[in-house]
């Protein structure tokens, strides 16, 4: 267990490290931002392309595209019945008619166009379709999903699933098989082309706010967290009373992860905790004032903290990101496995943290390489960032 939370705050630091190398000069700041997250759905774009329905005077119809089946039939001396597929170029072909086009189109619609071109051949041709596939537009659920059979001996579960016309993201989650006991349907995450949004579902289950319970579109993503899935690490080192490396299956504060670790000790310097975060790929160094924090003032900097946040509290001041990791890394071989860490990740003596060469060996030399850039961390600290 200890190995294992070892080399996951070893891959976390080096990561976080090597993103800063090269990167210009930065001051500590007192204003930590916000985690990164799903953006507002209030910014959600719609796709008029990838759009499953189209709506008239209040109808809603299903607007075909490539994949998709039709179950066909053509009434008259004799019934004609046929399977027929959208081809990728959005034609189909259909008794005498060769190449009308289907894709785009509604069932009305492309009822009509064909009738119109069947009457070419034959007296008042009578035809009837309706979609048997729907392949054009599919959805992909992900997370914790009920996998079930049901009455017409179809699985359900995580999976991809056909947007069958004007199909909300609620509607989606109960065709999918419904959401398993520990699922967080406050935290549905939609992803749509290459940004996240956050839902509550639960707020439309509570009170039908249909502005959380988006519709859906073709190539959508959906997935519900469970709890198991929910977690957070964030590494707490220092002047604390139980520094160590905490899970937390929720979203956590700043405090609330010092109140985890027992809080501060008597030589900690309350008025500068600092807290490492990468942003954007850059690690930075923030200072939050834990004293003011406990005395009810600044509540608003109490700010929530991502998974691999790194908070560290010290006796004495901070300069800057190569400070900080030199006071760390003893601290790592106090909490963890002392004397392993230098053992199986050194850097051959680089200036932010000097463990000797790399161990001799013939066989696989895993985190024994030398971190390209270790030492030329530009993320000065500010000078005046100590303390209000």
């Amino acid at each position: 267990m200890k190995t294992t939370m070892l080399c996951w705050l070893l891959a976390t630091l080096a990561a976080a490290l090597l993103a800063g190398c090269g990167s210009s000069s930065q001051s500590v700041s007192r204003e930590l931002p916000p985690p990164s997250g799903p953006d507002l759905i209030e910014n959600i774009p719609y796709d008029p392309a990838k759009q499953a329905y189209t709506e008239t005077r209040g109808v809603v119809e299903y607007v075909l595209g490539p994949g998709d089946g039709l179950d066909m039939v053509l009434r008259g001396l004799e019934m004609v019945r046929e399977r027929v597929v959208v081809r990728n170029d959005g034609n189909i072909s259909f008794s005498l008619v060769e190449n009308i086009r289907a894709a785009g189109l509604t069932v009305s619609e492309l009822d009509e166009s064909l009738t119109n071109e069947l009457r070419r051949y034959l007296r008042d041709p009578k035809l009837d379709m309706e979609v048997a596939d729907y392949k054009s537009k599919m959805v992909l659920v992900q997370g914790a999903i009920l996998s079930v059979f049901t009455v017409a001996g179809q699985k359900t579960g995580p999976g991809r699933y056909p947007v069958k016309g004007k199909i909300r993201v609620l509607d989606m989650l109960l065709d999918a098989g419904g959401t398993t006991p520990d699922a967080q349907l406050d935290r549905v995450q939609l992803i749509r082309g290459d940004k996240s949004y956050r839902l509550n579902i639960q707020r439309v289950l509570q009170t039908g706010d249909p502005r959380e319970n988006v519709v859906l579109q073709a190539d959508d993503m959906l997935f519900v967290p469970g709890i198991a899935r929910q977690s957070k690490k964030v590494v707490v080192l220092g002047e604390f009373r139980n520094p160590s490396v905490f899970v937390f299956s929720e979203d956590v504060t700043f405090l609330e992860a010092i109140g985890q670790a027992g809080g501060l000790t008597d030589e900690a310097i309350r008025s500068d905790v600092r807290v490492i975060r990468n942003v954007d790929g850059t690690p930075r160094m923030f200072s939050l004032n834990y004293e003011r924090l406990v005395k009810g003032e600044d509540l608003d900097r109490n700010v929530p903290l991502e998974s691999n946040d790194v908070i560290y509290a010290s006796r004495s001041f901070i300069g800057d990101l190569n400070d900080a990791i030199a006071k760390i890394k003893p601290l790592l071989d106090l909490l963890l496995l002392p004397g392993t860490y230098g053992n199986i990740y050194t850097t051959g003596g680089s200036q932010w943290l000097n463990t000797g060469p790399p161990p001799a060996t013939t066989g696989p030399q895993i985190f024994t390489q030398p971190l390209p850039g270790t030492g030329k961390l530009p993320v000065p600290a500010d000078s005046t960032a100590q303390g209000n």
